[in-house]
């Protein structure tokens, strides 16, 4: 019976950390995955042995690529997902009595938790994209005043300052300079 629960939190964990990782390799790819499905925007990784990595600084942080919004929801949902697995395969090895109730408390806590945290996620989500879209608006409405008033405004008049018989000549016979 002991093995029984031993193998069961063995498949537990590969399902709740090793799928979600091997799942998770679209954006974290490393070593020879990472050759094979090279993204557009990285230059292709020459490993020769001669050429030394450059020595960085351990307290300043790598630089961080900006994440697309559907990756960032892809890994809400996986997240999501597993841990509601988590806890319907906490909810059953319960129900089948090889385990204490207690047991289905950690996954709930975690669920409860990351559903509290989804809740802010959206709602900073939801305040960015309403700025954005308040931000798009004001920018049309001055780029609409701007175009009306250009078509307000009457049209320069042209003034003719120099008639063409006096035209200033620095070689005229008759000009001097200042003191001659």
């Amino acid at each position: 019976m002991s093995s029984a629960v031993l193998y069961l939190a063995i498949v537990a964990v590969w399902a709740v950390v090793l799928v979600p990782m091997w799942l998770r390799r679209d954006t974290e790819t490393t070593g020879i995955s990472r050759l094979l499905h090279k993204r557009p925007d990285e230059p292709a990784a020459e490993d020769d042995g001669d050429e030394e990595e450059p020595l960085r600084d351990e307290e300043a942080p790598a630089p961080r690529r900006p994440v697309s919004r559907a990756t960032v929801i892809a890994r809400r949902r996986r997240r999501t997902s597993g841990l509601a697995a988590l806890l319907l395969t906490s909810v059953a090895v319960t129900a089948s009595g090889l385990t204490p109730w207690w047991i289905i408390v950690p996954p709930v806590l975690l669920l409860a938790g990351h559903l509290a945290l989804l809740r802010v996620a959206v709602g900073m989500d939801t305040a960015r994209r309403r700025a954005a879209a308040q931000a798009r608006a004001a920018a049309r409405t001055r780029a609409l005043e701007a175009r009306r008033a250009a078509e307000a405004t009457e049209p320069a008049e042209v003034i003719e300052l120099i008639t063409p018989d006096e035209v200033f000549d620095q070689y005229a016979a008759d000009r001097r300079a200042v003191g001659e």
